[in-house]
């Protein structure tokens, strides 16, 4: 018997479907009698894979398309490109490599310059290139950040779809670490602080949260002002609230990051400062969630205790520290072993604690308001 897609011209009509993107499911008629009631009548049909040639042509008619503003026929073809990376990784890195991914950002760029009428279109288009991720050394894919597409991307990342929202809050991730450039443009754009702050607030996914963390991340980590736009949105209590509900270590290790970041501006740190959560939080983290949470953490806690404005030190949040076990917990630090920046930071602020608890007990006069009488030798 001849196989179905054996058959007389099967090669050149498989190649034709693997163009236009019917690549799903061949019907096969079965001879009546080799029909039983447990026969299945639908064989699924080997996958060809694509080859650069017909890769190149998909991507060159969906250019024409978009420069021709046929939003149709652009539809037609991305869902096509949709179904074919479907076919698995083969297909999808030829896709890749062969001028997709400007074709569909290109795509993505001229309709969103539109704004009204193509959001189909624009989600689809996002949902194949966050599906595609890592994009960020591409061709064509810097531009997804152009102002056109930032403002596309904030209005899907404020928008009410949670899997569109998830796929925005990937591609700028990606569109951000292409140039530090595409984060001042998007962080100009109205109501992008607010949205990745919402992701998270929203708990839309374990993933959008931690995308949105990096996006946060390189943003306060280029500039103060977008650092205090972030903490006038509530950023240190959402994340600090988060840790306390959410272990889920890589989570908890980029939260950690974006805090150590926020502790380098003055009204971050003063913010970080007034949270009651904030010391027993990251003395706990210390030695129990990675050597990256250990880091930050230490860090944090140094940058607290030093006052860059006048040049003193916060005995205050030593005296907290102690109450929480923070004395224990660096000295273990010490004989584990850490990184040199760590183990000089950790030293530094157990010598201080060491410090602090001497002075508490040769007074034995403690203020009530520090609330020490219950605080403990360590050794």
């Amino acid at each position: 018997m001849v196989l179905p897609w054996r058959s007389r011209g099967g090669v050149a009509k498989r190649r034709n479907q693997l163009i236009s993107g019917d690549i799903s499911v061949v019907e096969t008629k079965i001879p009546v009698q080799l029909r039983s009631p447990s026969r299945i009548e639908r064989i699924q049909s080997p996958r060809v894979l694509l080859t650069p040639r017909d890769a190149v042509e998909i991507s060159r008619r969906l250019q024409n398309a978009a420069a021709r503003e046929e939003y149709a026929e652009c539809l037609e073809i991305v869902s096509k490109i949709k179904n074919l990376g479907r076919g698995g990784d083969t297909n999808k890195k030829c896709l890749v490599q062969n001028g997709s991914v400007l074709a569909l950002s290109s795509c993505f760029e001229r309709f969103a310059a539109a704004r009204d009428g193509h959001m189909r279109l624009l989600e689809e288009i996002l949902f194949v290139l966050s599906s595609w991720l890592p994009l960020n050394r591409s061709e064509g894919f810097n531009k997804m950040g152009s102002t056109a597409s930032l403002n596309c991307l904030v209005r899907f990342l404020n928008g009410k779809d949670a899997k569109t929202r998830q796929n925005a809050a990937f591609c700028i991730r990606e569109v951000i670490a292409v140039d530090k450039r595409y984060v001042y443009a998007l962080t100009d754009v109205e109501g992008a602080c607010e949205g990745l702050v919402k992701i998270i607030r929203d708990s839309v996914s374990t993933s959008s949260t931690k995308a949105s963390l990096m996006v946060i991340y390189r943003a306060i980590s280029s500039n103060d002002k977008i650092t205090e736009k972030f903490v006038k949105l509530g950023l240190v209590e959402l994340i600090t609230e988060m840790m306390v509900n959410n272990a889920e270590k890589s989570v908890c290790e980029r939260s950690l990051v974006v805090l150590n970041a926020t502790c380098d501006n003055e009204q971050g740190k003063e913010d970080v400062l007034r949270n009651a959560l904030i010391v027993p939080l990251l003395v706990k983290k210390i030695l129990r969630v990675s050597d990256l949470a250990t880091q930050c953490s230490v860090s944090i806690l140094w940058k607290l205790w030093k006052n860059k404005k006048d040049g003193e030190c916060d005995d205050r949040l030593l005296v907290e520290a102690l109450q929480v076990g923070a004395f224990e917990k660096l000295l273990v630090l010490l004989q584990v072993g850490c990184e040199d920046k760590t183990k000089e930071k950790a030293s530094e602020l157990l010598r201080n604690l060491n410090r602090c608890r001497n002075e508490i007990e040769k007074t034995n006069c403690v203020d009530s308001s520090m609330h020490l009488k219950n605080v403990k030798k360590s050794f």
